[in-house]
């Protein structure tokens, strides 16, 4: 569903604004089968921890402002590995098996990790039927919410379980089985939001009955396809840049992606965001509400530049972001080398 280049753009997305927060779905325990665990989740690494590395490289980050810019798929990103392929994630699960099952009115018991004081609560989870098509998401209530306001509060290096209750009627349609579920759930921390997503199998429901094409029902609206196109047209030129420099390498295709993505992206887009209505997720392009919040503070961390306003709000701060930003670009690099 999402272009491979697409994702060396979102791991650019992850040099740009360094996020010092997070929070991690670590599993999920539905009616039956085994435990589910949230996407591109690294069950290896510390969880005794607040720093960035090595403690919030798999925390998921999941913005609609990401998600309307063709940034990143309906799931978001981590800030190791970047976009999260939700259909390829689902089927990864599947054949480990480690996905959780449900049925329609049952609970799901979500742990979250909090790694620091912005991972916290209150969550909010959705279901989409279909998987991976991000068309149509149902909000699904919660139940003992993770402790905080607007994402924020004392705690850290701390598992929460929350309830999350399945609707009265549903039918998961998804991945190759034609019987599987997406569950997001995410807070509503400015830095973030953050959370993660994770795929479920229905027992009770019909699944998938009708494979044809012609059964698909799945849709999206014209002003959300032109919306679409024109995204798709601002981001072609970086992401064939990207493909060339990966195929160029002949070796580490990721490094020399990310390289040829920033030197085609970095300068374009520090000063403006485009914003657009209408997405495959069906929510529209409101903005990242880290948008405003930092620039005229100072960010140290390069959020004003990469949000969008650091000519306009930083005012004269942009030069020092840029500075820091080539900085952890080089850093993060020399990983690859």
């Amino acid at each position: 569903m999402f272009y491979r280049s697409a994702t060396f753009i979102a791991l650019v997305a992850t040099l740009i604004p360094t996020v010092h927060s997070h929070g991690v779905v670590l599993k999920a325990v539905g009616s039956g089968g085994p435990a589910s665990q949230g996407f591109l989740v690294d069950q290896t690494l510390a969880r005794n921890c607040t720093t960035i590395s090595p403690c919030q490289q798999d925390s998921t980050i999941i913005r609609n402002s990401e998600i309307t810019q063709n940034i990143v798929n309906s799931c978001g990103r981590t800030e190791i590995a970047g976009n999260i392929d939700v259909g390829e994630q689902t089927e990864n699960e599947l054949a480990l098996n480690r996905v959780t099952q449900v049925t329609m009115g049952g609970t799901i018991a979500v742990t979250i990790h909090q790694v620091n004081s912005d991972g916290t609560g209150p969550y909010e989870c959705d279901l989409d039927e279909t998987s991976n098509a991000a068309i149509n998401f149902i909000p699904l209530q919660v139940a003992n919410n993770v402790p905080g306001t607007n994402g924020l509060s004392q705690a850290k290096e701390q598992d929460f379980t929350i309830q999350v209750e399945m609707p009265a009627n549903f039918n998961c349609i998804g991945a190759s089985t034609g019987d599987i579920c997406t569950v997001r759930c995410r807070n509503n921390a400015v830095a973030g939001p953050f959370g993660g997503c994770f795929a479920v199998q229905q027992t009770d429901g019909t699944g998938r009955t009708n494979t044809s094409a012609a059964a698909v029902d799945t849709a999206q609206t014209l002003s959300g396809i032109l919306a679409q196109v024109e995204q798709n047209k601002k981001d072609l030129p970086a992401a064939i840049t990207a493909n060339q420099a990966a195929g160029a390498a002949g070796g580490n295709e990721c490094a020399s992606a990310i390289s040829a993505l920033i030197t085609a992206t970095a300068d374009a887009g520090a000063a403006t965001q485009t914003i657009v209505t209408g997405n495959r997720n069906g929510v529209p392009g409101v903005g990242n509400m880290n948008n405003n919040g930092d620039a005229e503070n100072g960010n140290v961390n390069g959020n004003a530049n990469s949000n969008g306003n650091g000519n306009e709000n930083g005012r004269n701060r942009g030069g020092r972001n840029r500075g820091s930003n080539s900085r952890r670009s080089a850093k993060f690099l020399d990983r690859f080398r």
